[in-house]
């Protein structure tokens, strides 16, 4: 019997999509870090956090069940917080990874 072999590459081509538009300021935003369960990630946000609040943010904590699986959809849910009122589209969750030390 013959073996296939399976790529763990996707070789499909996406269409590039733009990025959502940066805030000037995290003065008054929500942000929600969430813990993905790897070892030292708390320690790590612990500063993020820090760093956030000094700029205005608020901020809010959340986690996954463990690290080696997606995000339950309710997580993301409760993450992405309430619909907007008379908002008939899904809700947007921007996401931002650029994290500056100084």
């Amino acid at each position: 019997m013959a073996a296939d072999y399976v790529s763990p590459f996707d070789d499909r081509v996406r269409t590039p999509e733009p990025l959502a538009p940066r805030p000037a300021s995290v003065s008054g935003r929500r942000v929600v870090l969430l813990d993905i369960r790897k070892n030292r990630g708390a320690e790590f946000l612990d500063r993020i956090e820090t760093l956030l609040q000094a700029e205005g943010a608020t901020t809010a904590r959340s986690a996954k069940e463990i690290f080696s699986r997606p995000a339950a959809p309710a997580l993301i849910d409760d993450i992405s917080g309430p619909r907007r009122p008379g908002g008939g589209g899904p809700r947007r969750l921007r996401l931002m990874y650029v994290v500056q030390f100084a």
